[in-house]
């Protein structure tokens, strides 16, 4: 199992290359504290035109050892005085999720996040249809994964990881499996464990 924390923000107008270098600043601070962190941006569906900064832990104990010592980091601490000051975007966030099947072996380049609305209930069925979508995906160099949240608003959502290498590989793998029968079949099946409420793409910067 692994966890991660995810801050989401939104510059404003005008001020994109602002909150890009201030969140690219903080995720190499974070990892200086033992955060495995990456920067994404998010460039198609809900969320478009965000930025996404997720740190990665094996255990919640080194999630709260990071967190406390970058804290504490007088460059960390400068930066969030200066975005007080001179504020550029609207930050959600940081919230906390765990994944419940395929944590990630790196930080991949494109990631696509299909989010459903899904009970706990329904979490067996889909760890039970969850070794065939990623036996499937492995045949194109597909990673996969599925987490939830830990510490956040909507404890009822459930969020499908596609991981690709390039952009290229995303439309070429995307091509391929909505002609897919079996891929097809199990998203069927998947949409009777929960109901899809948003996806996007993400782009590491």
């Amino acid at each position: 199992m692994s966890f991660v924390s995810i801050r989401e923000v939104t510059p404003h107008a005008g001020r994109e290359s602002v909150v890009k270098d201030r969140m690219k600043e903080i995720s190499s601070i974070m990892e200086r504290h033992g955060s495995k962190s990456g920067l994404y941006s998010v460039v198609a569906g809900d969320g478009a035109g965000r930025f996404d900064l997720q740190n990665w832990y094996s255990t919640l104990t080194a999630a709260v050892n990071s967190f406390q010592a970058y804290g504490a980091d007088p460059a960390y601490q400068a930066i969030i005085e200066n975005r007080s000051s001179d504020p550029a975007g609207e930050i959600e966030g940081p919230w906390i999720g765990r994944m419940i099947y395929g944590a990630p072996k790196g930080i991949k380049p494109v990631i696509m996040h299909r989010d459903y609305y899904a009970t706990r209930s329904a979490i067996p069925g889909i760890l039970k249809l969850a070794p065939t979508v990623e036996e499937l995906m492995a045949t194109v160099d597909v990673e996969v994964g599925i987490g939830v949240p830990l510490v956040k608003g909507d404890h009822e959502m459930v969020r499908l990881v596609y991981r690709f290498n390039s952009m290229d590989h995303w439309g070429e793998t995307a091509d391929r499996m909505i002609t897919d029968d079996q891929f097809l079949s199990l998203v069927d099946a998947g949409h009777k464990l929960g109901t899809l409420r948003n996806s996007r793409i993400l782009v590491a910067i």
